[in-house]
């Protein structure tokens, strides 16, 4: 089955079962029209759901904190048919991964290894073919093409000079 991870589960909530998780999308909302989330593949119904800065979700079946303890560090999945499709120019994290980055010429310059999000801008880090790590803001300054079919980002590679870092 194909997923899309919607959020992390922090640690257990209280003493009947609930987890608190960070939640990996745009809308925390979305949470309250999921039915089911997936855990390594297992299915697990949701009892209820409540928001604040976090989500807080119960499974049915995981009723006290001891069971809720297992699920602590697992990341929380939906199948990507339920998936909100992104807004134009935006894209799924896991489409992303893998793709190769190149610059104006069609030169591959690495592959994208993960995203994070530090708040103003996402961080893309890649990894070069003599596997030296750089990073750099996913700004429409720099990435001027994404095409996940192909699996290809085009970057602006006079501007991605000007804000990659590369890790020793």
């Amino acid at each position: 089955m194909d997923y899309i991870v919607v959020g992390e589960v922090l640690k257990p909530q209280g003493i009947k079962g609930e987890l608190k998780v960070k939640p990996l999308t745009d809308d925390s909302a979305r949470f309250r029209k999921l039915r089911t989330v997936y855990f390594d593949d297992v299915p697990y119904r949701i009892v209820s759901c409540r928001i604040d800065s976090f989500v807080y979700i119960k499974l049915e079946g995981v009723d006290s904190r001891n069971a809720a303890e297992y699920f602590v560090g697992k990341q929380v999945n939906i199948d990507r048919i339920h998936a909100v499709s992104p807004k134009e120019g935006s894209y799924f994290i896991v489409d992303l991964i893998g793709c190769d980055i190149r610059n104006e010429n069609g030169v591959s310059l690495g592959i994208i290894r993960d995203i994070d999000n530090f708040g103003s801008a996402d961080v893309i880090t890649a990894e070069a073919e003599n596997r030296k790590i750089f990073r750099f803001p996913f700004l429409n300054r720099v990435v001027v093409d994404v095409d996940v079919d192909a699996k290809t980002v085009s970057v602006a590679e006079k501007e991605l000079m000007a804000v990659c870092v590369y890790e020793d």
